[in-house]
């Protein structure tokens, strides 16, 4: 005779087998384990027999089949009733925690079912593509670029596709490195594909900056070499003894040498401000003292350009008015917008130098206005004129010894000091540039010094 063990293994306890479940039993199981159909089909056909929408023959006639549907029908006990809606409940919450996850990630993500439908559709989605993408559209009707379908394609109909760049127009221009990958099954489920967006519109942007760089730099320095080329070859062939030709060239060549000298000096100085990343020489600078450096240093230019120098600088006379920061970058700053100003706007006769206090943005700042009484700068060039290289006039400030970089300068030092540079102007009446920096405040200096 076989035993089995009633508990489980390991109990050291030993029961005869369940004995078999009675017809009854079984009967009344099956009835009120579906109890629920039954009492709305009872109710249902009660209440059309006692409405007179159905004779009382057929209303039984529809309860007896009910009865029999709720007998035979595939009965479900309380707990795997519970075990069911506890899977639904888990799925869900893995779906909300998927959404969380995609939600936090800084890229477009987009996952996709097997028919290229669009299921899942993070925030950062939202913020590259703006309301063009939605949740159950096929992607390709989104993008129009032929890689990037292809790509898809290839995922959906079992291949392994590298990546692509997508250049984007709305909602502005943007490029893109677009990939899709299958993801496990265990994972993916019902969305198999995940596709990713990498923006790239930074790293153009750099790029395009570096190669325009490059090819200004090198036209700047091919002009003033080509030139000392020239006359040294001419004194040093058919002019090597007329004392005339020497000097007249010599002059030219001499400003020619200085002209290249200037315009290194100043690449070296927008080299080393891009990679100064560190604030170690940073210090409580008195910005009233720095501009009167700057003015008594340029009064002689300024003289010889037949241009006054008015400073009206009381208001920040005071040791409260310092900023956290680089005197001498601070000085080439100042340095570079009024030696602007004498260059470019001598016409005025006057350059006013006025400091304050004033508020930014709720910060306690200092603002020092160089305004000159030239004449003026058109507005379509004012958005432009802190680029490198860029020149209203080209040949005009060739002909002042302007290199093109005093202004991308002064940006650069500025965002080294948590400052901003502001230009303003009006045809025939000249423009002001404006410098805001924040105002060093000693118990929070080490917050400042982290900042820069």
């Amino acid at each position: 005779m076989t035993e089995m063990r009633s508990g489980p293994p390991g109990d050291g306890e030993w029961a005869s087998p369940p004995a078999p479940e009675s017809f009854h039993s079984a009967l009344r199981r099956r009835l009120f384990s579906n109890r629920s159909p039954l009492i709305a089909s009872f109710g249902l056909f009660a209440l059309f027999a006692v409405s007179g929408y159905l004779p009382w023959k057929l209303a039984l006639g529809g309860m007896a089949v009910m009865t029999a549907v709720g007998m035979f029908a595939p009965v479900r006990s309380r707990e795997e009733r519970k075990a069911v809606l506890s899977q639904q409940s888990t799925a869900a919450q893995g779906w909300e925690r998927a959404d969380a996850i995609l939600d936090s990630l800084p890229d477009p993500v987009v996952l996709l079912d097997r028919s290229g439908t669009m299921r899942v559709i993070n925030k950062a989605c939202v913020r590259y593509f703006g309301d063009t993408l939605e949740r159950d559209t096929s992607v390709l009707l989104r993008f129009r670029s032929p890689e990037l379908i292809k790509m898809i394609n290839d995922a959906l109909s079992g291949g392994s596709p590298g990546p692509v760049e997508v250049a984007e127009r709305y909602p502005i221009e943007r490029w893109f490195e677009a990939t899709i990958r299958r993801l496990p099954p265990e994972i993916g489920g019902e969305t198999p594909f995940l596709l990713h967006f990498h923006d790239l519109s930074e790293i153009r942007r750099i790029g395009r900056m570096r190669a325009d760089f490059i090819a200004n730099a090198s036209h700047e320095l091919r002009t003033p070499l080509a030139s000392l080329s020239g006359f040294i070859e001419t004194l040093s062939g058919p002019a090597r003894n007329d004392a005339a030709a020497h000097e007249r060239f010599l002059p030219i060549m001499k400003e020619q040498a200085d002209r290249m000298s200037r315009l290194i000096d100043d690449l070296l100085s927008l080299s080393r401000l891009e990679t100064a990343l560190a604030s170690t020489d940073f210090e409580p600078v008195d910005v009233a003292e720095v501009l009167r450096h700057v003015r008594v240093a340029l009064t002689p230019t300024a003289e010889e350009a037949g241009v006054k120098l008015i400073e009206e600088i009381a208001a920040i006379d005071e040791p409260a008015c310092r900023v956290w920061g680089s005197r001498d970058e601070l000085i080439q700053v100042f340095t570079n917008l009024i030696e602007n100003a004498i260059r470019y706007a001598a016409t005025g006769k006057r350059i006013d130098i006025v400091a304050e206090r004033a508020q930014d943005s709720g910060v306690d700042s200092l603002r020092v206005t160089i305004r000159d009484h030239g004449p003026g700068i058109e507005a379509d060039h004012i958005p432009r004129l802190t680029e490198r290289f860029y020149r209203v006039d080209v040949e005009s400030s060739r002909a002042k010894k302007g290199t093109g970089l005093g202004l991308a300068i002064v940006k650069h030092i500025l965002t080294r000091h948590v400052g901003r540079l502001t230009i303003t102007s009006q045809v025939g009446k000249g423009a002001s540039f404006i410098v805001t920096i924040p105002v060093w405040i000693e118990k929070s200096r080490t917050d400042v010094q982290d900042i820069s």
